[in-house]
């Protein structure tokens, strides 16, 4: 659905894209991550046109997205990060605007959605709070009907019951057949919804693969707590074991299957275990962790 090959943008002598190449495939959820400043927000302005690029092939659902930009624009439903909107238009005056451009767009459904989201149809815009502004901006994508949505941290300002209904909806848009690429810091709707994630920093692809093989193989992490006080002298030790923490409140970090690990800690006196690893939060630690010293 997105073909990236060696995109380029830089503002004067700043480089914000350094030759990112990916590809998001169909009838898939595509994470896209990375810290403030590596260049998401950039590169997805520039796959609907509010951004020229440098260099490189972009190509969207077959088209060129440098040269057509307007044929693009009609096949993404895009929510952008920003929530500064047309604050003196009614919620539902914008949900007009926004997708009377979309060929297949679904006007009813949007309508359902601000319904759905809580949002007053004839509430100013400029009058609701940022997290209605965010369900506005979703509604409008989602009833664009096009075939591929652009979500620009869809979750940010989102109580947790409205994640979790986003996350349903998504979701259901995927197995309709949509394509979703979608940026954001909340890594565990990330996990939950995607099934690849691109990690960016300083504008290059620092990491890119299937969820399922991005956290393969990385170490465990649990959170012990111990109904008695406990020395490192008496945990168990070796074969990968590693034990941080003091009295009841200890974290292992372990390189052996899980079922091993505990086994190996069920004769302690246990009051709670927590699972901790084998997460995108733990992966996105230690990618940046790795690059913290190193220059933009």
């Amino acid at each position: 659905m997105i073909h990236a090959r060696n995109i380029v943008k830089s503002y004067g002598e700043v480089g914000v894209l350094r030759g990112i190449s990916l590809e998001v495939e169909r009838g898939t959820i595509h994470g896209f991550v990375g810290p403030n400043g590596a260049g998401k927000s950039t590169f997805l302005k520039s796959i609907v046109g509010v951004v020229r690029l440098d260099s490189g092939s972009l190509h969207v659902d077959g088209v060129d997205a440098r040269c057509d930009t307007l044929e693009v624009r009609r096949r993404v439903g895009y929510a952008p990060a920003e929530t500064s909107l047309y604050h003196r238009m009614r919620a539902q005056e914008l949900l007009d605007l926004s997708v009377r451009y979309h060929p297949e767009s679904d006007r009813s459904r949007g309508l359902e959605l601000l319904d759905a989201f809580g949002v007053p149809r004839r509430r100013r815009v400029g009058a609701l709070s940022h997290g209605m502004k965010r369900k506005l901006i979703l509604s409008q994508a989602i009833a664009s009907n096009a075939p591929l949505m652009i979500l620009d941290e869809p979750m940010e300002a989102l109580d947790p019951e409205a994640r979790r209904l986003v996350e349903d909806m998504l979701l259901e848009e995927v197995d309709a057949g949509r394509t979703i690429f979608l940026s954001s810091h909340d890594l565990f709707s990330t996990q939950r919804l995607c099934s690849r994630v691109t990690f960016l920093h300083h504008g290059e692809v620092l990491r890119d693969g299937l969820v399922s093989d991005l956290l393969s193989g990385r170490t465990g992490r649990l959170h012990v707590q111990l109904r008695e006080p406990m020395t490192f002298e008496t945990l168990p030790a070796g074969d990968g074991l590693h034990w941080t923490g003091s009295e009841t409140s200890w974290q292992l970090c372990y390189e052996q299957p899980l079922e091993e690990v505990m086994k190996r800690i069920s004769a302690l006196p246990l009051a709670g275990v927590r699972d901790d690893g084998g997460s995108l939060e733990d992966l996105f630690d230690r990618l940046y962790d790795s690059t913290a010293g190193e220059a933009s």
